[in-house]
């Protein structure tokens, strides 16, 4: 068996070189030039997408888009108010003098009546700079 399979790799190692040179003369020559392709025909494509849109269509988009997103908005700020702890939601009857920024009147008055001595000091040395 390893007789048979010796002398058949011999006899196709020297057919091998005689079919190379059947194919050509020189290995070394240049290739051959390709053949010209023939150019693709185009076909005619009838795509939905390639027509016009109406501006009717571009309306109802803008409008679906635009109750989306205020139907976004008022889902989540509806869902950020009822997350806040109890003690610390905003009441619609609390006055501003009774939040975490409160004021006394008296002490509003003050710094109006501070504000007024400023600006009319101000006006004062403005007068004498002329």
């Amino acid at each position: 068996m390893l007789r048979r399979a010796l002398v058949l790799i011999l006899a196709l190692s020297l057919l091998a070189p005689a079919a190379a040179a059947a194919q050509g003369g020189d290995p070394f020559s240049p290739l051959p030039p390709p053949q010209p392709t023939p150019a693709p025909v185009p076909q005619p494509v009838d795509d939905p997408a390639s027509e016009d849109v109406g501006r009717t269509t571009l309306y109802v988009i803008a409008g679906a888009l635009l109750i989306a997103f205020v139907g976004v908005g008022m889902f989540i700020s509806r869902d950020a108010r009822r997350s806040i702890p109890k003690g610390d939601r905003p009441d619609a009857a609390r006055l501003r003098e009774q939040g975490p920024h409160k004021h006394e009147r008296r002490a509003k008055s003050k710094a109006r009546a501070k504000g007024r001595q400023a600006r009319a000091a101000r006006k004062v040395t403005k007068r004498r700079s002329r």
